[in-house]
């Protein structure tokens, strides 16, 4: 189902064992697809996908995705975590790496600046998108440079249409075990633009 809230297309390798499982009588895959950056980095992307959208599945597939950002809440340890998926909703030819995200919603938090090491301002953003059967996706954000401290000056409720691609970052976390590595799934923010009352 079509969202004009919501657009993802993402492409690459499947970089982990697939695994199936049922939802309301449909069987789906669960999946990690490594998505190269222009950089050479990559990103490691957890993908849903409808197991009728390929018969069979297996790790070094080569896939083109059209679909949508989703989140949803899932107790890790104890704790409500907030879990980023990109959810395919249609297969396309593959042609080579491809991560694009456009996204239309709400600033639901204020916006967090915070600096680099290295002194570059970066603005975290968590952005509410409705989609459809009223479900909202709560889509974290990071932005960069002067884009950052522009954005940073936006209050909770601002109206923005954004287009990025969807990442994956690996941090440390201290803990009572000492440093953790963990991974955020975030859309890295290209462009921004503020939405009027009469788009």
């Amino acid at each position: 189902m079509k969202n004009k809230n919501s657009a993802a297309t993402v492409a690459g390798v499947v970089a982990s064992e697939p695994k199936k499982y049922d939802c309301c009588g449909e069987a789906f895959y669960e999946f990690d697809l490594c998505v190269k950056r222009l950089s050479g980095a990559v990103d490691l992307i957890p993908v849903n996908m409808p197991a009728i959208l390929r018969d069979e599945l297996k790790r070094g597939d080569k896939l083109c995705l059209i679909g949508q950002v989703r989140t949803y809440n899932k107790v890790v340890d104890g704790k409500s975590r907030l879990i980023v998926v990109f959810f395919a909703l249609e297969a396309a030819e593959y042609t080579g790496s491809e991560n694009y995200v456009e996204l239309t919603g709400f600033f639901c938090k204020p916006p967090v600046l915070r600096m680099t090491p290295l002194g570059r301002n970066i603005c975290d953003v968590q952005l509410a998108v409705n989609r459809e059967r009223g479900k909202t996706d709560y889509v974290p954000l990071i932005l960069w440079g002067r884009t950052a401290q522009h954005i940073a000056r936006l209050n909770v409720g601002a109206h923005v249409n954004i287009i990025g691609r969807l990442q994956s970052r690996m941090y440390q976390k201290q803990t009572e075990q000492g440093v953790v590595e963990k991974t955020a799934y975030e859309v890295s923010v290209r462009r921004i633009t503020e939405v009027t009352d009469d788009e």
